[in-house]
């Protein structure tokens, strides 16, 4: 077997990769600290052109714009499915999903990443629009923002397209029902508590109220709450950070610190204190080890609200009870954010803000104008006068 030649030719270099009787030619060179390499020359004329070709076009800028047109959408798409989404995001499958079913077909195999303009982003979405609800439309959307994001980072295009959109143009508007807190009031939440810690008493299955009560004060959600470990939990600080749902990444892919409630510091401690396992886990489930994903705690939670006389809600719904409790004791929606791990104040508002309707009634004392006569430079409400 002949042992390869190489042949510096300037800028880069040129192997023989065949025999006398089957010549081939691959090229080699350098593009920053990338080594780049190509194959299939069948002369060696033929490969010095090509790295010629390849010298003068990194010269000019025109080799880097004909490698941007030459990437298509699907190459970008499958780049950010592989090198973000599946690493990074909980939902990556749904990513996958929502990709081959809308926007696989609609692009296609072939369509340079410059044919994606403006005007095609929002044909797609008139298109889904016509056959879809607007939330499923929307996340479709927000997959076709990220992909073209990232596509700005590689560099294969200088600006996104979404851009000359505008993110509120768009996003179709999504109307959220307005619902009463799943919990009315914070007596409720103890009493409710109350029947869980009965509940865990009867059947010996330890940390029922604790997982709930916790759930209840900090509005985790419940995979946070079961892979949380004690290491991430500090009672002398009374911060809790949260690292993980279940063995996996947090939803946003991201760790934050949750206050611990002054009552939830005592919860915790004698819920420690009474640990059969001593386990690094703060919930382990009956066998000392964590919950899946699949474990029935709606069973337990049905059972409580029964007995306390309270309608049925999920083991989710406890987040938007916590969130509630917050608000209407006084609390601003954007601490509340940082604490649920929302990516906006708005979103906040829009999925939590609804106030029961006794605290709303307490509140309408806020609306009380003075009486005329009191002191200089109020405006009685109904003449407009300033009074005397």
């Amino acid at each position: 077997m002949k042992t390869r030649r190489a042949r510096r030719n300037g800028f880069g270099t040129i192997v023989a990769t065949g025999t006398s009787t089957n010549p081939a030619f691959m090229i080699r060179w350098w593009e920053g600290s990338k080594r780049k390499k190509q194959s299939g020359f069948r002369t060696r004329t033929e490969a010095a052109e090509a790295l010629a070709r390849i010298r003068t076009g990194l010269g000019d800028g025109t080799l880097v714009e004909r490698r941007k047109a030459a990437v298509s959408f699907d190459v970008a798409a499958r780049e950010w499915l592989d090198l973000h989404s599946k690493p990074n995001l909980r939902s990556h499958q749904d990513n996958v999903e929502r990709y081959d079913k809308h926007l696989a077909p609609f692009f296609g195999d072939g369509t340079p990443l410059a044919a994606v303009t403006a005007g095609r982003i929002l044909e797609l979405r008139g298109k889904l629009q016509a056959t879809h609800a607007p939330g499923t439309v929307n996340r479709v959307m927000s997959l076709v923002r990220s992909i073209l994001n990232f596509a700005v980072v590689q560099g294969h295009i200088s600006a996104s397209p979404i851009g000359r959109i505008g993110r509120g143009r768009l996003m179709l508007a999504v109307e959220r029902k307005k619902m009463a807190p799943p919990i009315a009031t914070l007596a409720a939440a103890g009493r409710l508590l109350a029947v869980i810690g009965d509940i865990e008493r009867e059947t010996n299955r330890y940390g029922l109220r604790a997982l709930f009560a916790t759930l209840l004060y900090s509005g985790m959600r419940r995979g946070e709450a079961l892979g949380l470990r004690w290491a991430d939990v500090d009672l002398d600080r009374r911060i809790i950070t949260i690292r993980r749902s279940y063995a996996a990444m947090t939803k946003s892919g991201k760790q934050r610190t949750v206050p611990i409630a002054t009552p939830l510091v005592a919860i915790l401690r004698e819920h420690r204190t009474a640990d059969p396992w001593k386990s690094e886990l703060v919930f382990p489930n009956d066998s000392g080890e964590m919950y899946s994903p699949a474990a029935k705690l709606e069973h337990v939670l049905h059972t409580a609200l029964t007995r306390a006389g309270m309608p049925r809600i999920r083991v989710h719904d406890l987040r938007h009870a916590a969130a509630s409790f917050f608000l209407m004791a006084g609390g601003d929606v954007f601490t509340l954010q940082k604490i649920l791990g929302h990516s906006t104040p708005q979103l906040v508002s829009d999925t939590y803000g609804h106030l029961s309707d006794s605290h709303l009634a307490g509140e309408a004392d806020r609306f009380a104008f003075p009486e005329p006569g009191l002191p200089a430079d109020v405006i009685p409400l109904l003449t407009g006068r300033v009074a005397k």
